[in-house]
């Protein structure tokens, strides 16, 4: 056996192997890096690895069997040992695996350091609050109607309007600051909350022709008045009164800001057309009753066509309201309004992100493959723009998303939920694209949130499907069960089936035989019935209507369900929708690629690697 290893070391074969082991290693390293760059499908690495597994006996039989001299290749058995070069072939061999180990490392390293497509952007720094910050929370009503809260509200934003524009200033979101309406939580925690360090709220007094506004600006650290003040005018001068205290607390922060200017636009001359328009952006904002947030953004436009806001939100309104959320109007008609009023109002007003938001993602869902790049373009345009509203970079995210690039849609994500945190929809959708990323706890992390929220049950369904096909189908009906108090009362009996039915296969074989295609059309709960059972024929039955539609393509590219997206069938939905025209001009997802089958024109994403 001595004898043995001693030849083994004379001929180099243990050099030979150990040199083969970390030059196969590299070669498979750059490929699994560069291939999935050009959509090369999955086996072609696959081949890679299996022939360098392969080539490693031979190539230790080579080693035992020649040796390379200066005349070339001789065999061992020809070369005398005064002859032998194999000292020397050795200690270059040592180099060379010196060198190769290092560029191994450095790959690691690499890997390490620079997220690949299912890496988890790095958190950035905690950074201690500015002093230049401020919140304005809901104004509370205090007028004789109750009705009139839109009233107070749309008071509060329009001084947060006026503060976004000034210079240096951080303010929270109105999302996030309108969340505590109502709320008993203390104001410094409200402030930590939402990473600020100064708070204005007040209230509304409206009867008849005369308004009484009282605000008091707050310092959150020591939980004191740094201002207070009452104006009791005519209608006619809320503008000026909107001007001087937005005034008041540039003085207040002067030391922190260094302004002390600040001018308010008057948006209309007509105050009943203002009135209708603070009382239809309030609907637009809480999506309820979004037909008499439409009526009174008609009504404002009617009033006034040269009044650029309310063309804005009467597109925005109108945009959701096509889309999907309830309404008694035929719905190709605001599909057709929105745009227009878009349009209308960037001719008023060039600035108004809502109406760049409203038109970029108009253009993108029309199914044409120009029309969704310039979409994407303009949503880009009004994420960037947008200082208080996160609409804009949530839709852009959700796009990319929908399109099936996870990795560039999850900045927008990031950055909308960093900047509003206490949104659901925010959290929600973020946890989709971790999910989408191969990262289902983060995913749940996030829904979660959404779900104590009270929010909608969606995202959590999403999640739960990829824990179940994941293998882990307890905390699937865990999770459908924190979600189930926010899926609609006549629902809940078929939910509590379906958890039943997740770790048994019969009751699943039971459960689809007793809940064919189209007994529920519109919903999205047989969706995901049909997706976690595997139930294909229900899945592509149901993919007509919204609900079900929307459920499908937004579940579509979790790594569970890479059987929906290759199936051919997936693929002619998308070509119905422009985005395999998209993706003909500006590439396929990562991992995916159009192949040819029997069964019909398909995606292959075999490369795709979760």
């Amino acid at each position: 056996m001595a004898d043995l290893l001693g030849e083994l070391k004379r001929r180099n074969v243990f050099r030979v192997g150990g040199l083969y082991v970390v030059g196969a290693w590299l070669i498979v390293q750059v490929a699994e890096t560069v291939l999935p760059a050009f959509d090369v499908p999955g086996w072609v690495l696959r081949a890679i690895i299996v022939l360098l597994a392969i080539g490693f006996v031979p190539a230790l039989v080579f080693a035992w069997l020649f040796e390379l001299t200066p005349d070339g290749l001789k065999r061992d058995t020809e070369v005398s040992p005064e002859q032998s070069m194999a000292p020397v072939s050795g200690r270059r061999m040592d180099r060379l695996m010196l060198v190769g180990v290092l560029a191994l490392l450095g790959l690691l390293l690499v890997e390490w350091f620079w997220p690949s497509e299912g890496a988890a952007p790095a958190l950035a720094p905690a950074v201690a609050t500015s002093d230049a910050s401020i919140a304005v929370l809901p104004f509370v009503n205090m007028s004789p109607d109750a009705d009139n809260v839109f009233f107070a509200d749309g008071i509060a934003e329009e001084l947060l309007n006026v503060l976004v524009g000034i210079e240096g200033l951080k303010v929270a979101s109105r999302t996030s600051a309108f969340s505590f309406r109502d709320s008993a939580t203390p104001i410094p925690e409200i402030a930590r909350l939402l990473d600020v360090r100064h708070v204005l709220e007040g209230s509304v007094r409206k009867q008849g022709q005369r308004v009484r506004i009282t605000a008091q600006l707050i310092h959150a650290d020591s939980d004191t008045h740094l201002w207070s003040q009452t104006f009791e005018r005519d209608l006619t001068d809320i503008f000026r009164v909107q001007e001087e205290i937005a005034r008041a607390i540039t003085t207040a922060l002067e030391d922190v800001l260094g302004v002390r200017r600040v001018s308010v636009t008057q948006p209309t001359a007509d105050l009943v057309a203002y009135e209708r328009f603070l009382r239809g952006r309030s609907g637009f904002y809480q999506r309820v009753g979004l037909d008499a947030a439409i009526d009174d953004l008609e009504f404002a436009v009617e009033r006034d066509p040269g009044f650029a806001e309310a063309w804005a939100f009467l597109a925005a309104a109108s945009h959701v309201a096509s889309a999907g959320w309830p309404t008694e109007r035929d719905r190709d008609v605001l599909r057709a309004q929105a745009p227009l009023a878009a349009d209308r109002a960037l001719a008023l007003n060039p600035g108004l992100v809502v109406a760049l938001a409203v038109k970029g993602d108009w253009l993108f869902r029309e199914g044409d493959p120009v029309q969704m790049a310039e979409g994407l373009r303009l949503l880009e345009q009004a994420a960037d723009r947008a200082a208080a509203d996160t609409s804009a970079r949530l839709w852009l995210g959700l796009s990319w998303l929908d399109l099936g690039f996870a990795q560039r849609a999850l900045p927008h994500l990031v950055q909308a939920q960093a900047r509003d945190p206490l949104v659901p929809i925010n959290n929600g959708y973020l946890g989709l694209a971790h999910a989408t990323l191969g990262r289902v706890e983060e995913g749940r992390r996030l829904v979660l949130r959404a779900v104590e929220a009270s929010a909608q049950a969606f995202w959590a369904c999403v999640i739960a499907l990829e824990l179940a096909n994941g293998g882990d189908p307890a905390a699937a009906a865990d999770l459908l069960g924190a979600a189930r108090p926010l899926v609609a009362a006549d629902d809940r009996e078929f939910l509590d089936r379906l958890i039943a039915a997740l770790d048994d296969a019969s009751k699943q074989t039971v459960f689809l035989a007793a809940n064919a295609p189209g007994a529920r059309q519109g919903r999205a709960l047989p969706m995901l019935a049909a997706l976690m059972f595997r139930d294909s024929g229900t899945v592509f039955g149901l993919a007509g209507p919204q609900a079900s539609y929307q459920f499908m393509t937004s579940s579509s590219w979790l790594p569970s369900l890479r059987w929906v997206r290759e199936d051919p069938r997936f693929l002619a939905l998308m070509r119905e929708r422009g985005i395999v025209g998209f993706w003909d001009m500006h590439g396929f997802p990562p991992g995916c690629r159009p192949v040819d089958d029997p069964a019909g024109r398909r995606l292959d994403c075999s490369g795709q690697v979760r």
